[in-house]
């Protein structure tokens, strides 16, 4: 775990000292499979929604959900919304999505949902029963991760190996928040409803940053207290570790050194 951490340090430091830690620009700093657009906005509002999945259907389940979008009036009358969507969820409820480092060998199966392509993003000010809408198509995912954890003669953790079956399919889905941005519901075409509450919400006129890790509301600057946060969940995966969806750019269910690189050249 040693040489891990002093990798991790070294690219941070190569990263941060060269040429390719790239200052972010506005169309960098939107969020995965975002693309900026030709023609000047008029209003905007962009939001940051995180929650906590607990119903699939009639089964309990642990989650976790996170969007950012952008609902936009252009100058030539047009609407563009841009935005990401990610939900992710387990029916084992002894083992969280975020759950501690054991050092045993385990099997874990979990589900993610990808927003692939938004087609309508509305956000409600006024008092209707829905704060926000987002629908489009999804991309579906059943992960089964068979992790094997190899330690040395003093229990210490010095590789982590993993093999994964996945399976994919793509289907139509709809996101609606409600009751005064407490609750929300994943409805996605042959899955049962996914159902939670908020646990954090902004809303604001400035676009948020994609590569910005800490809730820093002051600023869109990534800073080394992002490129921290990322390293503190270095080698985390579903069910071992801080795994947090947001940091996992290159979404392969790990936070690996790729991550890490990724925000550290958007300074």
């Amino acid at each position: 775990m040693n040489k891990n951490k002093a990798l991790i340090f070294a690219v941070i430091g190569v990263l941060l000292a060269s040429s390719l830690a790239l200052a972010v620009d506005s169309a960098a700093a939107m969020p995965r499979g975002m693309t900026s657009v030709s023609n000047r906005p008029v209003s905007a509002s962009w939001i940051r929604i995180n929650g906590a999945i607990n119903q699939w259907g009639t089964t309990d389940v642990r989650g976790q959900l996170q969007t950012q979008a952008r609902t936009a009036l252009l100058q030539s009358s047009d609407t563009r919304q841009l935005a990401s969507a990610t939900a992710i969820w387990t029916t084992n409820t002894t083992r969280a999505i975020q759950a501690v480092r054991t050092k045993e060998n385990f099997t874990y199966v979990f589900y993610t949902a990808r927003l692939l392509n938004a087609s309508v993003s509305i956000l409600s000010t006024g008092s209707s029963a829905s704060n926000y809408f987002i629908n489009g198509t999804w991309n579906v995912a059943t992960v089964k991760s068979n992790v094997t954890i190899i330690t040395n003669e003093n229990g210490t953790i010095t590789r982590v190996l993993r093999n994964q079956d996945i399976t994919t399919q793509k289907a139509y889905g709809e996101l609606t928040v409600t009751d005064n941005w407490s609750k929300f519901t994943l409805n996605i075409t042959g899955l049962d409803p996914l159902t939670g509450s908020m646990s954090h919400y902004m809303q604001r006129q400035m676009q948020f940053n994609a590569f910005k890790m800490t809730d820093d509301s002051t600023s869109n600057t990534v800073t080394r207290a992002d490129i921290n946060t990322v390293a503190q969940c270095y080698g985390a995966m579903p069910g071992w570790g801080n795994y947090d969806t947001r940091m996992d750019f290159n979404n392969n269910y790990r936070v690996d050194i790729a991550d890490i690189s990724t925000v550290a050249a958007n300074m």
